[in-house]
């Protein structure tokens, strides 16, 4: 054969709905017989010949159905000459993954961070995020609004489409805003809108710190995550997830099991009050001053003071001994005032016994001279020695009324002693069976006692506890 019958894909491109018709022999003209006879019109006629009885034994609704090789367009064959390549792919849309992100405004350095924190878990999530280098504020000016930050951010989202249609036809999904300070005063605001719904998908009002270093990476995830859920809401819960949630709540509890708990928590609390009451009793503890002496006492000085708030150091003396070892401050300053009264008394009276025996001579000495006051002969002499009497008279009084002064203020600073002194050890009497039973208290060794160290950025320290 000179010619091998060759069917190409382009010699299937005519392809259109075909009316089959029952097969024919067409008229015999002498102007085809000579075709017939060529061996190339032989095996022409052949092909054709299976080729319509393939057609027309094959069931008609197969090769209407769709997709068959009857209904294909030439197009949707993409079918190319030999030799040519095919055209790429078009590229896929968005679908709602293209996000503007504007500065946020507030503090320059916390706002960056916090917008980079942003961007990084949009772009986890196989968002197309496109920084816009305007905050909210600045946008509503381009876009001449003057409302609020919520009130422009429709028309800020139509001015950026509008001006980015000769640059690529930028048509931003979604617009992210904000402004972020770590001043606990100034809350921060994180926003989603929805260009094509307009209006706010997520709104977030945290107040952060300049120590918080939680917030600033958890709050980008959780806009991030909002966003994902508002364009793919999570299904509904289960049957089974929802027999879990009902197994969770503590079912229903009958009056009778109320009371019964109620009981159970009462008898524990009385237990617990009277096993306490028995393990810390002081009643028994009695304090004996002169035999508790040495165990409490101190050989070296009291512990100062820093404030008023600080408990006094109420330990005795060891070297005063039990009698004087208790004394406070303010006992001493009594024993001291109250001997130099009596050290006053003493002194005055001793001196008006030694003016007595002056005045009683100067006494005699006038009786003796015989001086008639009533006779001008005699009254000069008589004057004089009644001026001398008087004088050591009055020496004699003033100092027996200074030592009743001061025998008085003895005694009144001498009550004053003894109240301090019975404050003093009554103090001491305190202390000691404090002392006691603390020592008692720590004789005990509960075993739901537990104690470890509490660490933290602000505190450290021990905590301790007990279970009851």
């Amino acid at each position: 054969m000179r010619e091998a019958a060759i069917i190409r894909r382009e010699h299937l491109v005519f392809a259109a709905p075909v009316k089959v018709h029952r097969p024919h022999m067409p008229a015999v003209t002498p102007r085809v017989l000579p075709r017939l006879s060529s061996p190339r019109c032989v095996l022409r006629c052949t092909l054709a010949g299976v080729l319509s009885g393939a057609i027309a034994l094959s069931p008609l609704p197969a090769l209407a159905a769709e997709g068959s090789l009857l209904t294909l367009r030439p197009e949707a064959l993409n079918l190319a000459p030999a030799g040519a390549t095919a055209p790429a792919p078009a590229a896929a849309a968005s679908a709602g993954k293209l996000i503007g992100l504007l500065r946020f405004g507030g503090d320059v350095d916390a706002a960056s961070s916090m917008r980079s924190q942003v961007q990084i878990d949009l772009d986890a999530l196989g968002y197309v995020v496109k920084g816009v280098p305007l905050d909210i504020d600045a946008a509503a000016v381009k876009a001449k609004c003057k409302g609020s930050a919520d009130d422009c951010v429709g028309k800020v989202a139509d001015w950026l489409i509008k001006g980015a249609k000769g640059k690529g036809a930028t048509t931003y999904d979604f617009l992210v805003y904000g402004n972020w300070s770590t001043d606990p005063g100034r809350p921060g605001t994180l926003v989603i809108y929805d260009v094509a719904q307009k209006k706010k998908v997520r709104e977030l009002t945290p107040a952060s710190t300049v120590d918080d270093v939680i917030l600033p990476l958890a709050l980008p995830r959780e806009l991030a995550a909002s966003l994902k859920e508002y364009q793919s809401p999570p299904p509904p819960a289960t049957e089974a997830e929802l027999k879990v949630i009902a197994e969770l709540d503590e079912p229903s509890k009958t009056p009778e099991e109320l009371a019964a708990e109620t009981r159970a928590i009462k008898d524990a609390t009385d237990a617990v009050d009277s096993g306490m009451g028995e393990a810390v009793d002081t009643s028994g503890i009695t304090v004996d001053l002169k035999k508790d002496f040495k165990t409490y006492c101190r050989t070296g000085p009291r512990k100062p003071r820093v404030n008023k708030d600080d408990p006094k150091d109420l330990r005795p003396a060891c070297k005063l001994g039990p009698r004087f070892g208790y004394f406070q401050t303010r006992g001493w300053v009594a024993l001291g005032l109250t001997a130099g009264a009596l050290a006053t008394t003493g002194l005055f009276y001793t001196l008006g016994m030694v003016a007595r025996k002056p005045y009683k001579d100067a006494n005699a000495k006038l009786e003796a001279s015989g001086f008639n006051p009533l006779d001008p002969t005699m009254s000069t002499q008589y004057t004089a020695l009644a001026a001398d009497v008087s004088a050591k008279g009055n020496t004699m009084r003033r100092r027996f009324v200074g030592g009743d002064v001061a025998l008085l203020t003895s005694v009144l600073l001498g009550a004053v002693l003894g109240i301090i002194i019975y404050q003093d050890r009554t103090d001491a009497k305190e202390f000691i069976k404090t002392e006691k039973s603390l020592k008692a208290v720590s004789r005990l060794k509960p075993a739901n006692f537990r104690g470890g160290p509490a660490i933290s950025t602000t505190m450290q320290g021990v905590t301790f506890g007990f279970d009851f």
